[in-house]
Protein backbone atom coordinates (compact mmCIF):
# COMPACT_ATOMS: atom_id res chain seq x y z
CA UNK A 1 0.00 0.00 0.00
CA UNK A 2 2.75 2.45 0.80
CA UNK A 3 4.26 1.89 -2.78
CA UNK A 4 0.36 3.07 -3.87
CA UNK A 5 0.50 5.93 -2.13
CA UNK A 6 3.81 7.25 -2.52
CA UNK A 7 2.52 7.45 -6.26
CA UNK A 8 -1.08 9.05 -5.74
CA UNK A 9 0.00 11.46 -3.38
CA UNK A 10 1.50 13.02 -6.78
CA UNK A 11 -2.09 13.94 -8.13
CA UNK A 12 -3.08 17.25 -8.26
CA UNK A 13 -5.80 17.81 -5.71
CA UNK A 14 -4.98 14.41 -3.73
CA UNK A 15 -5.30 14.42 -0.20
CA UNK A 16 -4.43 11.10 1.93
CA UNK A 17 -5.03 9.71 5.23
CA UNK A 18 -4.01 7.21 6.39
CA UNK A 19 -5.78 5.27 9.78
CA UNK A 20 -3.81 3.14 11.41
CA UNK A 21 -3.72 0.70 14.21
CA UNK A 22 -0.25 0.44 15.97
CA UNK A 23 2.33 2.68 16.49
CA UNK A 24 5.03 0.18 16.42
CA UNK A 25 6.60 -1.81 13.62
CA UNK A 26 4.86 0.12 10.56
CA UNK A 27 5.32 2.34 7.81
CA UNK A 28 4.01 5.27 9.48
CA UNK A 29 6.90 7.13 10.04
CA UNK A 30 8.25 7.05 6.57
CA UNK A 31 4.28 7.92 5.63
CA UNK A 32 4.23 11.17 7.34
CA UNK A 33 7.87 12.13 5.73
CA UNK A 34 6.37 12.10 2.61
CA UNK A 35 3.46 14.16 4.10
CA UNK A 36 0.69 11.71 4.64
CA UNK A 37 -1.86 12.77 7.19
CA UNK A 38 -1.66 10.01 10.28
CA UNK A 39 -4.20 9.19 12.35
CA UNK A 40 -3.72 6.61 15.18
CA UNK A 41 -6.52 4.55 16.30
CA UNK A 42 -6.63 1.35 18.52
CA UNK A 43 -9.04 -0.51 16.15
CA UNK A 44 -10.17 -4.39 16.75
CA UNK A 45 -9.75 -7.02 13.64
CA UNK A 46 -12.19 -9.41 12.68
CA UNK A 47 -9.85 -12.39 12.36
CA UNK A 48 -10.22 -15.09 15.08
CA UNK A 49 -6.94 -14.88 17.59
CA UNK A 50 -7.47 -17.41 20.55
CA UNK A 51 -8.58 -16.47 24.65
CA UNK A 52 -5.75 -13.73 24.75
CA UNK A 53 -7.11 -11.81 21.20
CA UNK A 54 -10.73 -12.60 22.12
CA UNK A 55 -10.27 -9.92 25.01
CA UNK A 56 -8.39 -7.74 22.96
CA UNK A 57 -10.93 -7.89 20.73
CA UNK A 58 -13.94 -7.58 23.18
CA UNK A 59 -11.75 -4.50 24.40
CA UNK A 60 -11.83 -2.67 21.60
CA UNK A 61 -15.30 -3.17 20.83
CA UNK A 62 -16.04 -1.45 23.47
CA UNK A 63 -13.94 1.48 22.41
CA UNK A 64 -14.91 1.84 19.03
CA UNK A 65 -18.37 3.91 19.45
CA UNK A 66 -15.85 6.74 20.76
CA UNK A 67 -13.10 5.77 17.94
CA UNK A 68 -15.97 5.90 15.28
CA UNK A 69 -17.40 9.31 16.46
CA UNK A 70 -13.83 10.64 16.50
CA UNK A 71 -12.90 9.29 12.79
CA UNK A 72 -16.79 10.72 11.85
CA UNK A 73 -15.46 14.39 13.33
CA UNK A 74 -12.30 14.11 11.23
CA UNK A 75 -13.89 12.77 7.91
CA UNK A 76 -16.68 15.77 8.33
CA UNK A 77 -13.61 18.32 9.38
CA UNK A 78 -11.46 17.06 6.66
CA UNK A 79 -14.41 16.80 3.97
CA UNK A 80 -13.08 13.29 3.08
CA UNK A 81 -14.65 12.23 0.05
CA UNK A 82 -13.79 8.38 0.08
CA UNK A 83 -12.80 6.06 2.24
CA UNK A 84 -10.98 3.31 1.48
CA UNK A 85 -9.94 -0.33 3.31
CA UNK A 86 -6.82 -2.35 2.24
CA UNK A 87 -7.74 -5.41 4.11
CA UNK A 88 -10.38 -7.87 5.01
CA UNK A 89 -9.79 -8.30 8.90
CA UNK A 90 -10.59 -4.75 9.59
CA UNK A 91 -14.16 -3.51 8.29
CA UNK A 92 -13.75 -0.07 9.79
CA UNK A 93 -13.51 1.83 6.92
CA UNK A 94 -17.12 -0.16 5.90
CA UNK A 95 -18.61 1.02 8.78
CA UNK A 96 -17.59 4.46 8.79
CA UNK A 97 -18.35 4.78 5.00
CA UNK A 98 -21.84 4.07 6.33
CA UNK A 99 -21.93 5.91 9.16
CA UNK A 100 -20.63 9.45 6.88
CA UNK A 101 -23.07 8.31 3.81
CA UNK A 102 -19.53 8.06 1.60
CA UNK A 103 -18.51 5.70 -0.97
CA UNK A 104 -16.47 2.74 0.34
CA UNK A 105 -13.76 0.86 -1.76
CA UNK A 106 -12.40 -2.48 -0.88
CA UNK A 107 -8.78 -3.64 -1.37
CA UNK A 108 -8.56 -7.29 -0.91
CA UNK A 109 -5.24 -8.51 -0.86
CA UNK A 110 -5.08 -12.06 1.05
CA UNK A 111 -7.28 -14.97 0.78
CA UNK A 112 -8.07 -15.66 4.24
CA UNK A 113 -8.02 -19.21 5.52
CA UNK A 114 -5.88 -20.31 2.50
CA UNK A 115 -2.66 -18.30 2.89
CA UNK A 116 -2.92 -16.86 6.35
CA UNK A 117 -5.51 -18.94 8.79
CA UNK A 118 -7.25 -16.32 8.89
CA UNK A 119 -10.93 -17.32 10.63
CA UNK A 120 -13.20 -14.30 10.43
CA UNK A 121 -15.72 -13.14 13.82
CA UNK A 122 -18.59 -13.54 11.90
CA UNK A 123 -18.06 -16.00 9.25
CA UNK A 124 -17.27 -15.34 5.35
CA UNK A 125 -20.80 -14.89 4.47
CA UNK A 126 -20.81 -11.28 6.89
CA UNK A 127 -17.86 -10.64 4.64
CA UNK A 128 -19.94 -10.71 1.62
CA UNK A 129 -22.96 -9.30 2.89
CA UNK A 130 -20.34 -5.85 3.53
CA UNK A 131 -18.49 -6.40 0.06
CA UNK A 132 -21.84 -6.47 -1.33
CA UNK A 133 -22.41 -2.94 0.01
CA UNK A 134 -19.00 -1.22 -1.14
CA UNK A 135 -18.75 0.73 -3.95
CA UNK A 136 -16.08 -0.99 -5.30
CA UNK A 137 -13.36 -3.70 -4.93
CA UNK A 138 -9.88 -4.35 -6.03
CA UNK A 139 -8.90 -7.77 -5.95
CA UNK A 140 -4.87 -8.10 -5.98
CA UNK A 141 -4.66 -11.12 -8.16
CA UNK A 142 -6.88 -12.92 -10.74
CA UNK A 143 -6.67 -15.74 -8.12
CA UNK A 144 -7.81 -13.43 -5.47
CA UNK A 145 -10.64 -12.52 -7.87
CA UNK A 146 -11.79 -15.78 -8.46
CA UNK A 147 -12.40 -17.19 -4.42
CA UNK A 148 -14.46 -13.53 -4.01
CA UNK A 149 -15.92 -12.47 -7.19
CA UNK A 150 -18.57 -15.85 -7.21
CA UNK A 151 -20.42 -13.83 -4.29
CA UNK A 152 -20.35 -10.21 -5.44
CA UNK A 153 -23.84 -8.88 -7.24
CA UNK A 154 -23.53 -7.19 -10.19
CA UNK A 155 -23.45 -4.01 -10.35
CA UNK A 156 -20.34 -3.49 -8.35
CA UNK A 157 -17.09 -1.75 -9.64
CA UNK A 158 -14.67 -4.76 -9.59
CA UNK A 159 -11.29 -5.22 -10.67
CA UNK A 160 -7.83 -6.95 -10.87
CA UNK A 161 -4.86 -4.58 -9.81
CA UNK A 162 -1.95 -6.09 -9.34
CA UNK A 163 0.97 -4.44 -6.93
CA UNK A 164 3.25 -1.55 -7.54
CA UNK A 165 6.88 -2.46 -6.42
CA UNK A 166 8.81 0.20 -5.74
CA UNK A 167 12.19 1.60 -8.36
CA UNK A 168 14.39 0.97 -4.92
CA UNK A 169 14.38 -3.11 -5.67
CA UNK A 170 15.75 -2.85 -9.22
CA UNK A 171 18.80 -4.39 -8.59
CA UNK A 172 19.88 -5.44 -12.07
CA UNK A 173 22.91 -8.18 -11.65
CA UNK A 174 26.42 -7.86 -13.96
CA UNK A 175 27.91 -11.10 -12.90
CA UNK A 176 25.89 -14.26 -13.16
CA UNK A 177 26.89 -17.57 -11.76
CA UNK A 178 27.57 -19.67 -14.48
CA UNK A 179 30.69 -21.72 -13.49
CA UNK A 180 29.45 -24.59 -13.21
CA UNK A 181 32.40 -25.77 -10.66
CA UNK A 182 30.82 -22.89 -8.48
CA UNK A 183 27.48 -24.24 -5.72
CA UNK A 184 24.62 -22.54 -6.57
CA UNK A 185 22.39 -20.35 -3.75
CA UNK A 186 19.09 -20.39 -3.31
CA UNK A 187 16.43 -18.28 -0.78
CA UNK A 188 12.98 -18.72 0.31
CA UNK A 189 12.34 -15.23 1.89
CA UNK A 190 8.87 -14.31 4.02
CA UNK A 191 7.55 -15.54 7.56
CA UNK A 192 8.41 -18.81 8.69
CA UNK A 193 5.19 -20.50 8.33
CA UNK A 194 3.76 -23.55 7.13
CA UNK A 195 1.60 -22.08 4.47
CA UNK A 196 5.10 -20.10 3.03
CA UNK A 197 6.42 -23.75 2.30
CA UNK A 198 10.13 -23.47 4.14
CA UNK A 199 10.06 -27.29 4.77
CA UNK A 200 9.45 -28.18 1.58
CA UNK A 201 12.25 -26.14 0.20
CA UNK A 202 14.51 -27.71 2.83
CA UNK A 203 13.68 -31.41 1.47
CA UNK A 204 13.99 -30.28 -1.93
CA UNK A 205 17.38 -28.75 -1.61
CA UNK A 206 18.62 -32.19 0.78
CA UNK A 207 17.11 -34.20 -2.50
CA UNK A 208 18.85 -32.06 -4.74
CA UNK A 209 22.34 -32.31 -3.60
CA UNK A 210 22.29 -36.49 -3.28
CA UNK A 211 21.24 -36.08 -6.51
CA UNK A 212 24.77 -34.55 -7.45
CA UNK A 213 24.23 -31.00 -7.21
CA UNK A 214 25.69 -28.08 -4.91
CA UNK A 215 23.38 -25.86 -3.62
CA UNK A 216 23.70 -24.28 -0.51
CA UNK A 217 19.72 -22.82 0.71
CA UNK A 218 19.12 -19.58 3.13
CA UNK A 219 16.17 -18.94 4.95
CA UNK A 220 15.31 -15.51 5.66
CA UNK A 221 12.61 -14.66 8.22
CA UNK A 222 12.11 -14.25 11.64
CA UNK A 223 13.37 -17.58 13.93
CA UNK A 224 10.71 -17.57 15.99
CA UNK A 225 7.36 -20.14 16.02
CA UNK A 226 6.65 -23.35 16.25
CA UNK A 227 7.04 -23.99 12.73
CA UNK A 228 10.50 -22.56 12.82
CA UNK A 229 11.43 -25.28 15.54
CA UNK A 230 9.91 -28.08 13.25
CA UNK A 231 11.88 -26.79 10.16
CA UNK A 232 15.36 -26.34 12.45
CA UNK A 233 14.65 -29.96 14.27
CA UNK A 234 14.99 -31.52 10.69
CA UNK A 235 17.90 -29.78 9.89
CA UNK A 236 19.72 -30.66 12.80
CA UNK A 237 18.37 -34.12 12.56
CA UNK A 238 19.16 -35.03 9.13
CA UNK A 239 22.82 -32.87 10.06
CA UNK A 240 22.02 -30.41 7.06
CA UNK A 241 24.19 -27.34 8.21
CA UNK A 242 26.09 -26.92 5.62
CA UNK A 243 23.25 -27.09 3.29
CA UNK A 244 20.49 -25.00 5.05
CA UNK A 245 21.23 -21.69 6.76
CA UNK A 246 18.29 -19.43 8.72
CA UNK A 247 19.52 -15.71 8.10
CA UNK A 248 17.44 -14.21 10.26
CA UNK A 249 14.95 -11.20 9.12
CA UNK A 250 17.26 -9.07 7.37
CA UNK A 251 16.35 -5.50 6.16
CA UNK A 252 18.70 -4.59 3.23
CA UNK A 253 17.01 -6.85 1.17
CA UNK A 254 18.82 -5.80 -2.19
CA UNK A 255 22.23 -6.39 -0.57
CA UNK A 256 20.72 -9.80 0.98
CA UNK A 257 19.24 -10.58 -2.58
CA UNK A 258 22.98 -9.77 -4.55
CA UNK A 259 24.46 -12.79 -2.93
CA UNK A 260 21.87 -15.35 -4.41
CA UNK A 261 21.14 -17.43 -7.11
CA UNK A 262 18.23 -18.76 -7.31
CA UNK A 263 14.29 -17.77 -5.51
CA UNK A 264 12.16 -20.14 -4.23
CA UNK A 265 8.72 -19.25 -3.97
CA UNK A 266 6.75 -21.94 -1.98
CA UNK A 267 3.41 -20.73 -1.05
CA UNK A 268 0.55 -23.00 -0.82
CA UNK A 269 -1.85 -20.13 -1.74
CA UNK A 270 0.05 -16.59 -2.33
CA UNK A 271 -1.79 -13.67 -2.88
CA UNK A 272 -0.11 -11.78 -4.90
CA UNK A 273 3.58 -12.86 -4.93
CA UNK A 274 5.63 -9.81 -3.87
CA UNK A 275 8.56 -11.69 -2.90
CA UNK A 276 8.85 -13.40 -6.41
CA UNK A 277 8.24 -9.68 -8.38
CA UNK A 278 11.01 -8.80 -5.84
CA UNK A 279 13.50 -11.66 -6.68
CA UNK A 280 13.00 -10.97 -10.37
CA UNK A 281 13.62 -7.94 -9.79
CA UNK A 282 17.58 -8.81 -8.24
CA UNK A 283 18.07 -11.17 -11.67
CA UNK A 284 17.27 -14.07 -9.29
CA UNK A 285 16.34 -17.00 -11.27
CA UNK A 286 13.11 -18.70 -9.75
CA UNK A 287 11.22 -21.44 -8.97
CA UNK A 288 7.62 -21.29 -7.82
CA UNK A 289 5.12 -23.83 -6.41
CA UNK A 290 2.08 -23.98 -10.00
CA UNK A 291 -0.53 -22.65 -7.69
CA UNK A 292 -2.49 -18.85 -6.79
CA UNK A 293 -0.96 -16.07 -8.30
CA UNK A 294 2.64 -17.90 -8.17
CA UNK A 295 1.27 -19.27 -11.60
CA UNK A 296 0.57 -15.53 -12.79
CA UNK A 297 3.91 -14.32 -12.09
CA UNK A 298 6.19 -17.18 -13.56
CA UNK A 299 5.59 -18.41 -17.03
CA UNK A 300 6.89 -21.77 -17.40
CA UNK A 301 10.73 -22.41 -18.87
CA UNK A 302 10.29 -18.63 -19.39
CA UNK A 303 10.25 -16.17 -16.07
CA UNK A 304 11.51 -18.49 -13.87
CA UNK A 305 10.47 -22.59 -13.35
CA UNK A 306 7.21 -23.92 -11.89
CA UNK A 307 6.54 -27.05 -9.82
CA UNK A 308 3.75 -29.08 -8.83
CA UNK A 309 2.43 -27.21 -5.34
CA UNK A 310 4.11 -29.19 -2.28
CA UNK A 311 5.79 -31.64 -4.53
CA UNK A 312 9.22 -31.78 -3.43
CA UNK A 313 10.94 -34.48 -5.88
CA UNK A 314 9.51 -32.09 -8.68
CA UNK A 315 11.09 -29.15 -7.00
CA UNK A 316 14.18 -31.15 -6.53
CA UNK A 317 14.61 -31.81 -10.48
CA UNK A 318 14.39 -28.25 -11.08
CA UNK A 319 16.82 -27.06 -8.75
CA UNK A 320 19.32 -29.71 -10.00
CA UNK A 321 18.39 -28.45 -13.93
CA UNK A 322 19.23 -25.12 -13.38
CA UNK A 323 22.79 -26.72 -11.26
CA UNK A 324 23.72 -28.07 -14.25
CA UNK A 325 22.43 -25.45 -16.73
CA UNK A 326 24.03 -22.36 -15.59
CA UNK A 327 22.91 -20.65 -19.16
CA UNK A 328 19.21 -21.28 -18.62
CA UNK A 329 20.02 -19.99 -15.24
CA UNK A 330 20.74 -16.87 -16.20
CA UNK A 331 18.41 -16.29 -19.37
CA UNK A 332 15.57 -17.08 -16.34
CA UNK A 333 17.45 -14.45 -14.62
CA UNK A 334 17.06 -12.01 -17.76
CA UNK A 335 13.41 -12.30 -18.57
CA UNK A 336 12.26 -12.44 -15.05
CA UNK A 337 13.56 -9.03 -14.80
CA UNK A 338 12.52 -7.63 -18.22
CA UNK A 339 9.09 -8.62 -16.95
CA UNK A 340 9.17 -7.43 -13.44
CA UNK A 341 10.07 -4.02 -14.89
CA UNK A 342 6.53 -3.38 -15.51
CA UNK A 343 5.27 -3.78 -11.67
CA UNK A 344 7.87 -0.37 -10.74
CA UNK A 345 6.25 1.97 -13.01
CA UNK A 346 3.17 3.02 -11.04
CA UNK A 347 0.73 1.74 -13.16
CA UNK A 348 -1.51 0.07 -9.75
CA UNK A 349 -1.53 3.78 -8.38
CA UNK A 350 -2.79 4.68 -11.65
CA UNK A 351 -5.54 2.47 -12.01
CA UNK A 352 -6.70 2.56 -8.26
CA UNK A 353 -6.83 6.73 -8.79
CA UNK A 354 -9.09 6.07 -12.22
CA UNK A 355 -10.98 3.60 -9.80
CA UNK A 356 -11.26 6.39 -6.60
CA UNK A 357 -12.32 9.44 -9.15
CA UNK A 358 -14.74 7.35 -10.79
CA UNK A 359 -16.85 6.31 -7.73
CA UNK A 360 -16.12 9.25 -5.71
Amino acid sequence: MVDIIENIIKKDGVTVYVVYPTRKETAIDYLEKLGVKTIYLPFYKLNKNGRKGMWKYIIKKIMSPFLFFKLRQIVKREKISIIYSNTIVIDYGFILSKMANLPHIWHIREFGKEDHGIVLRGGEKALYRKLNESKGIIYISKAIEEKYSPHIKKGIFQEVIYNDISKDFINRKTNFNIDPDNSLKATIIGTIQEGKGQLVAVKAVEKANKLGAKIELHICGKKIGSYYNEVNNYVKDHKLSDQIYFDGFKTKMNEYRSDMDIGIVASKSEAFGRVTVEGMLSNLAMIGADSAATSELITDNVTGLLYKNGDIDELAEKLVYLYKDRKKLKELAINGFDFAKKFTEGNAANEIYDMITKLS
